[in-house]
């Protein structure tokens, strides 16, 4: 599951979505079949959403996210960089549907994390 989640990450950095999302589906049917990390089926999802929010289909984005989401907070502690990878991908989706404030909410939260767990010269804070 991993390597097809894997092959859909390739595509959809190529711009291959239609090619990124069967993948990616593919991993997930793996995944939710067979005895696995849940922590991989909740990257795959994420992949899912961005693949879907660059395709602009942000409802679908939107789901795929928060199941991710809901996985690894259930699995991973408050502070893990992997939750701000979630809320960064969710506040550049809220950005694309001018939803100002849900963004805002989900950069901080991407934020607090960042500050927490990086140094402040990081590339990622500056």
């Amino acid at each position: 599951g991993v390597t097809y989640s894997n092959i859909g990450e390739v595509h959809r950095l190529m711009g291959n979505y239609e090619k990124a999302l069967a993948f990616h589906q593919k991993a997930l049917n793996i995944q939710e079949n067979v005895q696995c990390n849940p922590l991989e089926s909740a990257t795959t999802y994420i992949n899912l959403g961005e693949t879907s929010r660059e395709m602009k289909d942000y409802s679908a984005a939107l789901i795929y996210f928060e199941k991710g989401l809901e996985i690894r907070e259930k699995k991973l502690p408050k502070y893990h960089p992997d939750l701000a990878v979630v809320y960064h991908n969710m506040a550049k989706l809220y950005l694309a549907t001018r939803k100002y404030s849900m963004a805002m909410k989900n950069i901080q939260q991407a934020v607090e994390i960042a500050q927490e767990k990086l140094p402040s010269s990081h590339p990622h804070l500056l």
